[in-house]
């Protein structure tokens, strides 16, 4: 049975650690270690805790609801590496005593079905996941002064709207450096089609550190979804040329690149060798296991999360963009395993 009478000293004393310490994670995630922040959720859990600062922080405000903005395939099925992001987001907010509706950014009744929500009251800000190059979207938080954070991609132009992304170019020099040190020479990228801002930013990853070690870049621009993938490595097939390495864009196209090489009986990593970029969940489990470069989704969605609280509360938050420092995971597909 929930205890109404349970406090931030509880919190604090049930752990060990210092009630600051545990303020701190309510009103600052992005300052907390997130071992220690994964400890303070729990039992914040355990006790049933339901932090104050929410009710002050929306005195005269009644939603407690937070809008997502999640733009999904053709199939309106949410990619995997921005559901992980929606659900790290959510079980935050939880926590929080907050709610939270997904609106499609692909759809513009959606967005004026927000916009709607939003003035009437019933929204009090929006996190958005795959949409930092939505001019219409942007324009349309600033001209209504709505609070948002954007998670993914960085954003330019005059649209100030805090962002949390990883750092890209930095994931993809890893990648492909990793790929060399593996014994690859002839590295294709497969990347995706449009004008995201990571796009641009692991092709200029991957052609820097192809220039460094004297190889020739060679780039297939394709789908971001598994079909993607496979039609990717159909072109490598048709075309001339040899290739040992696969960078693929996501996780997503380097599964429909191993899905192909499976068909044509292509020895991954013994002919070529494939790495992704997400570290979605599903990574582990494909046969063989992809390597990848991993974004901290759950560090992500906490920060897009604490953040938002702060700028509804009327603070301004520290730093107007995060980027996080993306981590690279070796499995089979680029190396046998000892």
């Amino acid at each position: 049975m929930a205890n109404e009478k349970t406090t931030l000293n509880d919190v604090a004393r049930k752990m060990g650690i210092s009630k600051m310490t545990v303020s701190r994670a309510i009103n600052h995630p992005e300052k907390v270690n997130h071992k220690t922040l994964d400890r303070i959720l729990k039992t914040m859990k355990e006790l049933d805790y339901k932090p104050k600062f929410v009710a002050r922080v929306l005195a005269g405000r009644d939603s407690k609801t937070i809008g997502f903005f999640i733009k999904p395939n053709r199939d309106f099925v949410i990619p995997p590496f921005y559901g992980e992001c929606v659900k790290g987001a959510t079980d935050w907010l939880k926590i929080l005593d907050y709610k939270t509706l997904l609106f499609n950014a692909s759809e513009k009744n959606s967005k004026l079905l927000f916009l709607d929500y939003m003035n009437s009251g019933l929204i009090d800000g929006a996190v958005v996941f795959e949409g930092s190059y939505d001019e219409e979207l942007l324009a349309t938080f600033k001209n209504n002064n709505i609070p948002a954070v954007l998670v993914g991609e960085k954003i330019s132009g005059p649209f100030k709207i805090p962002t949390i992304s990883t750092d890209n170019y930095s994931g993809s020099r890893k990648a492909v450096t990793h790929l060399i040190e593996s014994g690859a020479r002839q590295i294709v990228h497969l990347t995706g089609k449009g004008t995201k801002p990571s796009y641009r930013e692991r092709i200029k990853g991957y052609t820097d550190v192809l220039e460094e070690n004297g190889l020739s870049p060679r780039i297939i621009k394709t789908e971001n979804t598994i079909e993607g993938g496979m039609r990717g490595m159909e072109i490598l097939q048709e075309s001339a040329g040899d290739f040992d390495a696969l960078f693929c864009f996501s996780d997503l196209v380097a599964w429909g690149a191993l899905k192909k090489c499976y068909d044509l009986s292509i020895s991954v990593p013994g002919e070529i060798k494939i790495i992704g970029f997400d570290n979605i969940s599903i990574s582990q489990y494909m046969s063989p296991s992809l390597s990848t470069i991993s974004q901290n989704m759950k560090e992500m969605a906490r920060h897009a999360a604490g953040m938002l609280i702060q700028i509804i509360s009327g603070k301004r938050p520290e730093r107007n963009e995060i980027t996080l420092d993306p981590e690279l995971i070796i499995r089979e597909s680029t190396q046998y395993p000892l």
